[in-house]
């Protein structure tokens, strides 16, 4: 992978103001790690380092970092971390890694999927990605731009994970290998039958407080002569007196 130049000026203003400074001036603050000096706080063209990651190679570029202060010396870095904006988008700060050219470093590379599955195209399926970059190990000078993944012959139930993934001999994925990078799945509609009810006559609604019928008294025969005999003698009586 080729280097690109990018000029960053050595700092002595530190701290929040003289960073709100700078982004007044539109430049941006940034910090170098990893090399003998220890840290060293550096300011950075925006639109310059824009046109370092645009290269191709995206955030794993390899920068020559031309270090203007007391003297020049360039140095070779990747980019850590890049902190934008989160409305306009604008870098607002950068860390910067110094690496050796001759020993490994871990960075994460973009996976790029490329071809229609079978399983989509003719048996209605769908593709899920579920891994969008992964961890390697590798020399600066190794680092792929992207690891490409074949997915045409990809049927209905069938995988790619992470020990699928075709990377150079130099290159050691650090990944989990047994973790799925992308699959082919297919919606299955689950339709349940409503049981047969047989319908019911709903029953009568019980009403509150109605009192129950009174059963009739049976019929005593003969009880209403014998009281009409009784009625008649007193009535004699009463005559005879």
């Amino acid at each position: 992978m080729a280097e690109v130049l990018l000029k960053g000026q050595i700092r002595t203003g530190l701290g929040k103001g003289a960073a709100k400074k700078l982004r007044q001036q539109r430049m941006i603050p940034a910090v170098v790690y990893g090399g003998s000096a220890g840290q060293v706080p550096v300011t950075i063209n925006p639109l310059e380092l824009a046109k370092v990651l645009g290269t191709g190679a995206g955030e794993n570029v390899l920068i020559s970092l031309l270090l203007v202060g007391d003297g020049e010396r360039t140095i070779p870095v990747i980019l850590k971390d890049l902190q934008r904006d989160p409305v306009r988008g604008e870098p607002l700060h950068a860390d910067f890694l110094e690496i050796s050219m001759k020993r490994r470093i871990r960075v994460q590379v973009p996976i790029q999927l490329t071809g229609e599955p079978i399983g989509v195209r003719n048996k209605g399926g769908f593709m899920e990605q579920h891994l969008r970059e992964v961890s390697i190990e590798c020399l600066p000078g190794a680092i792929p731009k992207q690891i490409t993944v074949e997915v045409t012959d990809l049927d209905v139930g069938d995988s790619v994970h992470v020990r699928d993934l075709p990377v150079p001999e130099d290159v050691r994925v650090v990944d989990d290998p047994a973790r799925a990078v992308v699959s082919v799945l297919i919606l299955r509609a689950v339709v349940e039958e409503a049981p047969v009810t047989v319908e019911e006559k709903p029953a009568e609604p019980e009403v509150v407080g109605k009192k129950e019928a009174k059963p009739a008294e049976p019929e005593v025969a003969g009880k209403k002569e014998a009281k009409e005999g009784r009625e008649g003698k007193k009535e004699a009586g009463k005559a005879e007196g």
